[in-house]
């Protein structure tokens, strides 16, 4: 996944009145805390409702209490390494690349066995003096042997930058044997790779040049000389989902605050909040690191992050009523929440405006917000919403506004539509509090109702504030039906913010035909090129009998197919194919269906030198409805098309998976889920096991789809502290009955 420059992402985050943080306890036996103020609901409640991504790294710098002498005759960082990293045997300290441990005082007369290995080096940013030389976040104890070794090489598995042919395992004759590197790179053990991760992402945010402090920044896309860059920071997100938070690491968290330094590790707390900041890994080029913008340190856009165009494509998707207003509070603060329907893309913009629809055109004389749906996407379910400092509405304060979109106590309309061009309007959704739509627009509280909207809309007798509080869970548009309807919403008078605790859960609307279907609707989760062939699907989303669904290894050139391999087709039987079931195409397979696939062209005969496979439908003889595609040559290509590279077909830009060459591949990721969370698994290689063995695979599990959007209708927006029950119940009240504020909503980061 392409990323923006770490920094220039803030973020947004609501935090309860009690946060139900657990507290970390002292190590035991060592000395009394020394800083207050660290247990986790402490430290993170000094943060404004909505801060920056700055003022939580201001937070992480203000609470920096003591700034450690490297080495003196008082408390140092060798102290606080021999207290943080206690080894099992009394005396001794753990050694971050090895498995074994050293004596932590130096026999006398000796020198020490082991040194202070600054995770992030100095020769990239981290300097001679000062907060970042010593802060014990990153410090870690080492043997001395090993850490000559490592150096300055940036952390990575081997053959994500040199050949394979050059890695040595175990990267020292003293390190663990789970460590390997090669003449760049250095892959720590197993057990540490995302507690180091962790240490890094906390180094970035925390030194982010403001005070003196340098201006770290992880890349996948180093430069050759020397600056503040560290890589490769797709193999730390890989990590950090790898090896999860663990008992030790919180512990360790919460010593080197109260005892040594007053500051915590915020992505040790709130582990999700990586996903927030960096969206999701990319995917390295064969012994060739990562692909990287000519003269520039951030990855391109790659076929799984669109880059972001002032015209959205996908815009051209959506239909009225797939966003709609289901709140309005125009006694201050100023707020529109809105809840989408349906699956929305990153990269999408949509617009919100007060501004009078005169029939053809806006009136210009008030405001227009837009948002840019942020890496991830939202889910359909979700709440969200426009609104002044103070609202608690998810991405509330990061629209962009032209004019001034202040709601009138007087009544208000409100549109949201998005652009599929420029100077054209998809129309989405519409609310009004003036009782009616005004297509003569007397003043400037009053608008038109653009047309498509006549059913997917409302008009609200006066109240200076409306909440919506019908159905929330049932089929699109089912909800639509609900929310244009007056009896489900409650107005008042009064200048409480809105605070959602409830979600909307979107169940699967009924698929009739091809051009119900969607990108990654169906998935596929298996190749087997060595005899048999056999190529294993999933449902994820139920089939209706009779839909003709097509498989290929056919190149897609961008225009069209290269014409020079097979393709067949299934008609689904008469019971249709239920989401979640698995079936197939193969030679002697036991995969359903996998014999009644008809031959359309060509022979689908799959190649140990590399394939690239898509599913599709067509709602039109000369149309195509991509569902799914899977390359087995590393990537996607935009040209030198052959039978075994293809361009990745369009639409499917977070629906695809691109594996590095092996002749089998089956997926072996998560199986239960919301719709985006198993498409967004299954096109993640680390979820697949490949091999270059004859052996057919057995498929015996099968698949869950939670919902119609996400498991929770919330789009896996809110980001939970590790180890924390987020359902404790909070004795915040709200202003209707069915809204209240909770531990539900205690910690929320989302992007910008």
């Amino acid at each position: 996944m392409t990323r923006t420059t770490p920094h220039l992402l803030p973020i947004t985050t609501v935090l309860t009145a009690t946060l139900c943080l657990q507290s970390f306890p002292s190590v035991a036996g060592q000395t009394t805390p020394v800083y207050s103020g660290c247990e986790a609901d402490a430290y993170y409640g000094s943060l404004s409702d909505n801060p920056s991504r700055q003022e939580i790294s201001n937070l992480l710098k203000s609470t920096h209490r003591n700034v450690l002498p490297y080495t003196s005759s008082r408390e140092d960082t060798w102290d606080a390494l021999m207290d943080l990293d206690p080894g099992t045997q009394s005396g001794t300290v753990s050694l971050i690349y090895s498995d074994h441990e050293a004596q932590g005082e130096a026999p006398s007369g000796q020198s020490r066995a082991w040194n202070r290995e600054h995770l992030w080096p100095k020769s990239h940013g981290v300097g001679y003096t000062g907060a970042d030389f010593t802060d014990v976040h990153h410090l870690r104890p080492a043997d001395v042997n090993v850490n000559s070794a490592r150096g300055n090489k940036y952390f990575a598995a081997c053959g994500i930058v040199e050949p394979l042919d050059t890695c040595r395992s175990p990267a020292h004759s003293e390190a663990s044997a789970s460590t390997t590197t090669d003449n760049e790179v250095w892959l720590p053990p197993t057990e540490v790779r995302g507690d180091i991760a962790r240490a890094l992402f906390y180094m970035e945010l925390r030194y982010s040049g403001v005070g003196g402090d340098p201006n770290l920044e992880l890349t996948d896309c180093p430069t050759e000389v020397s600056d503040n860059k560290l890589a490769y920071l797709s193999q730390l997100m890989e990590w950090h989902q790898e090896d999860p938070v663990d008992e030790e690491e919180r512990n360790r968290n919460g010593r080197v605050c109260e005892r040594w330094q007053g500051n915590r590790n915020i992505f040790v707390d709130f582990p999700d909040l990586v996903g927030r900041l960096y969206g999701e890994s990319a995917q390295p080029n064969q012994s060739n690191g990562y692909e990287c913008s000519l003269g520039e340190n951030t990855p391109p856009p790659t076929p799984t992050s669109p880059p972001l165009d002032s015209t959205d494509s996908t815009c051209g998707a959506l239909v009225a009523g797939d966003i709609q207003v289901i709140a309005v509070h125009s006694d201050n603060p100023d707020e529109v929440a809105l809840v989408t329907l349906v699956d929305l893309t990153a990269g999408l913009e949509i617009y919100l405006t007060d501004s009078g629809w005169a029939g053809t055109e806006f009136r210009d004389s008030e405001g227009t917000a837009k948002l840019t749906v942020p890496q991830g996407g939202i889910s359909a379910g979700t709440i969200f919403g426009f609104g002044d400092e103070g609202s608690n509405l998810l991405l509330a304060t990061t629209w962009a506004e032209t004019g001034a979109l202040s709601l009138s106590t007087q009544g208000d309309s409100l549109i949201v539509y998005c652009q599929p061009s420029e100077g054209k309007y998809n129309f989405l959704g519409a609310a009004t509090t003036n009782n009616v739509w005004d297509p003569n627009q007397s003043d400037s509280n009053n608008s038109g109702l653009p047309a498509g909207l006549e059913s997917t809309s409302i008009a609200l007798p006066h109240f200076d504030n409306y909440i919506y509080i019908g159905p929330s869970e049932g089929k699109k548009s089912d909800i639509v039906e609900a929310i244009a309807k007056e009896e489900h919403w409650s107005g008042f008078d009064n200048t409480q913010p809105l605070k959602f605790e409830f979600s909307f859960v979107i169940a699967s609307e009924a698929v009739t035909d091809c051009q119900d279907l969607k990108a990654g609707d169906v998935q596929i989760i298996g190749v087997h090129s060595d005899n048999p062939d056999e190529i294993a699907l999933v449902a994820l989303q139920d089939l209706p009998a009779n839909l003709e669904l097509y498989l290929t290894d056919d190149a897609w050139t961008g225009n069209g197919f290269r014409g020079s391999e097979g393709t067949v087709k299934l008609i689904v039987p008469d019971s249709g194919i239920t989401k979640g079931s698995f079936f197939g195409f193969g030679d002697e397979t036991s995969l359903p269906y996998a014999s009644s696939w008809s031959q359309v062209s060509g022979s689908l005969a799959l190649s140990t030198q590399g394939d690239a496979l898509a599913v599709y439908c067509k709602p039109t003889e000369s149309t195509f409805n991509f569902l799914a595609a899977l390359s087995l040559s590393g990537s996607w290509v935009s040209s030198g098309f052959s039978s075994t590279n293809g361009a990745l077909p369009p639409g499917l830009e977070q629906a695809n998976t691109a594996l590095s060459h092996r002749d089998n591949y089956q997926y072996v990721g998560p199986t239960s889920g919301s719709r985006n969370e198993l498409i967004s698994a299954i096109g993640d290689e680390a979820n697949w096991k490949g091999s270059n063995s004859a052996e057919s695979v057995v498929y015996d599990t099968t698949f869950t789809v939670i919902g119609g959007g996400s498991s929770s209708g919330g789009g896996g927006s809110g980001i939970t502290p590790s180890g924390v029950n987020p359902d404790d119940d909070d004795e915040s009240a709200s202003v209707t009955a069915r809204i209240s504020i909770g531990c539900l909503l205690f910690a929320l980061f989302m992007l910008v």
